[in-house]
């Protein structure tokens, strides 16, 4: 339900002949909507509530439920559900009881997730990124770059007062660039300093800076 008033156009098909120029007044969001996001988080995380998961102050979208011998997380993305739990049991049972206030479609185990690849290991889940990796490397152009064994120079340090400042177009495919390498090092850790490093002038990059990113690309 939206906690709003909202109201709309008569849909094409549906106008009242004799009124129309009324409009319609919605009792609940649709689809396409800018409220609907918000109203359907709230339906489901009243849902989550009541059946005893608390949601996580650090991240609203994260949920955990901890009683007993059962573990459960549920992470909540637009109208995406993952559920991690310590018990196939329990997940069924929360599933079964989602499914009698939303329309849900179990696509069961998780292998692919916001460019973030899911194998399961011996001794738990094993996550990649290496098909991300490969597009962010073709749409940068360096599919060709030869491989470094460091992500940044150990003789070179960066400097904001070297190299020459890069035009607009430039600037612009810079930090489109640094933004993908940034997701990238929720699974390469080793990437972390130099990325941070390079995004440090974002608004003004130089190319120095630009050949930084490159060698970023060698790795």
């Amino acid at each position: 339900m939206l906690e709003e008033e909202v109201y709309m156009r008569q849909p094409p098909g549906y106008e009242d002949k004799r009124f129309p120029n009324y409009v319609c007044k919605l009792d609940k969001a649709l689809y396409g909507l800018k409220q609907a996001p918000h109203a359907w988080y709230a339906r489901l995380c009243g849902k989550l509530i009541q059946l005893g998961f608390t949601p996580l102050k650090g991240d609203t979208s994260l949920f955990y439920y901890n009683k007993g011998q059962i573990i459960m997380f549920v992470l909540v993305y637009v109208d995406d559900i993952i559920v991690a739990s310590s018990s196939p049991d329990a997940t069924k049972a929360l599933l079964m009881d989602l499914e009698k206030e939303f329309a849900l479609k179990d696509l069961g185990d998780l292998h692919y997730f916001l460019g973030i690849e899911v194998k399961r290991g011996v001794d738990g889940l094993i996550l990649s990124q290496q098909r991300y990796a490969t597009d962010v490397v073709k749409r940068a152009n360096m599919g060709n770059c030869k491989p470094v064994d460091t992500p940044i120079s150990t003789s070179e340090k960066l400097s904001i007062t070297e190299g020459t400042s890069l035009g607009e177009e430039d600037s612009t495919r810079y930090r489109s660039v640094i933004g993908a390498l940034q997701y990238l090092t929720l699974t390469r850790l080793d990437l972390s300093f130099v990325v941070n490093k390079v995004c440090l002038f974002l608004h003004s990059p130089t190319t120095t800076y630009w050949s930084a990113v490159k060698r970023i690309y060698g790795m």
